[in-house]
């Protein structure tokens, strides 16, 4: 099935969103409808991602509605549209204030969501990420939960495959390949950025050279020419998708003696880069989240059969095959919510019943859909709130347009191309 434009994904989630219950309202009182608030950019660069983490979350109330998992039926997503830190913020503030909300979801994007989950700590009421990667995010947080991988997971998963996969291939002694760490200079960036560093010194790979930039205001032919004046024999990127693009090609232009280039999350991983880019996208790695197409080795009885059941809600609602990052990491998130936690209550929770119940939650490897489980860091603890049985992958682009799984083992569904890891 051809992918569907941006357009009309929006329009599915807007036809959607018309058919929920309408929203309650501040004296809404013994009402037993629960509205939840959702921040997600439906428009803006990172629209196409914020979309289908949207309807990946939609599509895990409608199963859960659908299985008559309790209080599924009673729920409301009440959605806003963000697109930057100051509109996230704002938008905690008015479904607080308005609408009296004690649990957000959200935001697929970094900046936003380490912007709307601290004022969301701040005014105690629950933050639940389904997408995001920054570090920041659950750090030092009482009231926030994050269900996917961290940004400098992501980073360690780029270097450990660097050092396991990659260097032993072409016989490369850690400590004398020359690696080369390019990373916007937000929040998202420079976690995952710390997480490759970190990784590095770790297995005696030689201190990475880094090249920070502006994803605003960034000159591609001058960044080029800082990466490629250090000579890498490997690069680690971190960027978006339309500087992720426009860096990658002028890199990839000047036929540089890279022997592999991974990037990670919010680009590299994208069905977009491979669009935009073509041939040029064979052969790059990125580590990111899984998708829906990971091997099925990877997923227990239990999550198998979730999954299937996921995949036929998503179609329903209107969403293409294969289920993308994003959409995976919005139901993983929304399920988790919807099945483990809010299922508990007969009645409207209070904020620290549902931060209790939330504590509680725990998921083993393979039973999520994406061949994780779910297990929050404890309270007291730097990181409280961040799943810690959240997983990452890495895939290859290779010939025909095809994004491969290929690392760590149980979740490949194909083998490294070494000789297409070059320009």
């Amino acid at each position: 099935m051809k992918r569907r434009s941006p357009a009309t994904l929006l329009l599915v989630l807007l036809l959607v969103a018309c058919t929920s219950p309408a929203p309650a309202k501040p004296d809404a009182g013994a009402s037993k409808v629960l509205v939840i608030g959702a921040i997600y950019p439906l428009s803006g660069p990172q629209a196409q991602g914020g979309r289908e983490e949207l309807l990946g979350v939609r599509t895990a109330l409608a199963l859960a509605r659908k299985e008559g998992v309790a209080r599924a039926r009673d729920i409301d997503l009440h959605v806003i549209d963000a697109q930057t830190p100051e509109a996230a913020r704002a938008a905690v503030d008015r479904l607080i204030d308005s609408y009296h909300v004690k649990l957000i979801i959200g935001t697929y994007g970094s900046t936003l969501s380490a912007a709307a989950a601290a004022r969301a700590d701040e005014r105690k009421t629950i933050y639940w990420e389904t997408g995001a990667v920054a570090d920041e995010v659950t750090l030092h947080r009482h009231y926030v939960f994050r269900t996917v991988a961290t940004g400098s997971t992501l980073g360690r998963m780029a270097a450990t495959f660097t050092a396991a996969v990659l260097m032993p291939a072409e016989k490369v002694v850690p400590a004398d390949a020359r690696v080369v760490i390019l990373h916007t200079n937000d929040t998202y960036g420079m976690s995952v950025a710390t997480g490759e560093a970190a990784e590095a010194r770790s297995l005696g790979i030689r201190a990475p050279a880094e090249v920070a930039y502006d994803p605003h205001a960034y000159d591609p032919v001058k960044v080029a020419d800082q990466v490629l004046a250090l000579n890498p024999d490997y690069l680690w990127d971190v960027s978006y998708i339309d500087d992720g693009v426009a860096l990658w090609r002028e890199i990839n232009g000047r036929h540089p003696s890279l022997r592999g280039a991974i990037g990670t999350s919010s680009a590299f991983c994208m069905p977009d880069f491979q669009r935009r880019l073509g041939n040029d996208a064979t052969g790059v790695f990125a580590a990111d989240k899984p998708d829906e197409v990971v091997s099925s080795a990877a997923l227990s009885p239990a999550g198998r059969a979730l999954l299937a059941e996921a995949i036929a809600e998503y179609t329903a609602l209107g969403g293409d095959r294969p289920m993308s990052i994003p959409a995976v990491a919005g139901f993983v998130g929304g399920w988790t919510l919807f099945h483990e936690v809010l299922a508990q209550f007969q009645g409207n929770p209070r904020v620290e019943d549902i931060r209790t119940a939330a504590v509680n939650v725990d998921v083993p490897v393979g039973d999520a859909i994406n061949g994780g489980g779910v297990r929050f860091a404890p309270p007291g603890e730097p990181d409280a709130g961040q799943n810690r049985r959240a997983v990452s992958v890495v895939g290859q682009w290779q010939a025909g347009g095809a994004m491969r799984v290929v690392f760590p083992g149980p979740f490949a569904t194909g083998t490294p191309v070494f000789s297409a890891s070059r320009p």
